[in-house]
């Protein structure tokens, strides 16, 4: 009997190997895959009244939005808010898009966006943002909201492609 103990011995060593090395393999991917996601994606919270949702998923590959698309992006520094903080908005203007302001009215390729407020929250002057043609590479990023701080303000003024995060969906 001890010698068959012995023959059944390297056969069992084998499938454990090969269940450890699957396992090793298993997560290694796992991890691969992970540190992909962890790369591409990206979680942005609305701190803001802007929008109706709070929580986004930015496609971080995706970051040629198109009319419409919600994007997040890292908005030039200013006094309303800390360094880093990414703003999510609505492309509502592409490059070559007419930018019109009627008084303090915007309207982006014929469409009304929203009016541009004369003074922040705060009381400060509120200088509105470029119009005219969007150049190359830059985006006329808004939201309906009355008090968006967005490419209506100087502020935020035309958001250059290189500060756009990704295109964003709303998933709460």
């Amino acid at each position: 009997m001890r010698s068959a103990d012995a023959a059944v011995e390297p056969r069992r060593l084998s499938w454990l190997r090969l269940l450890v090395g699957v396992a090793a393999l298993g997560a290694a991917l796992g991890l691969k895959a992970s540190s992909e996601a962890l790369h591409r994606y990206r979680f942005a919270f609305n701190e803001t009244q802007s929008l109706p949702n709070w929580a986004f998923l930015a496609d971080q590959a995706h970051r040629v939005p198109k009319r419409g698309d919600l994007v997040v992006f890292l908005p030039p520094k200013t006094r309303f808010y800390p360094q880093g903080m990414v703003f999510g908005k609505i492309v509502g203007g592409v490059p070559g898009d007419l930018v019109e302001a009627r008084g303090r009215a915007f309207y982006v390729a014929g469409r009304y966006i929203g009016e541009a407020k004369t003074h922040s929250q705060d009381g400060q002057p509120a200088d509105m943002g470029p119009i005219g043609r969007i150049p190359p590479g830059h985006y006329f990023l808004y939201t309906p909201h009355k008090d968006s701080l967005d490419s209506r303000y100087s502020l935020i003024g035309w958001v250059p492609q290189r500060r756009i995060l990704g295109v964003a969906k709303a998933i709460m």
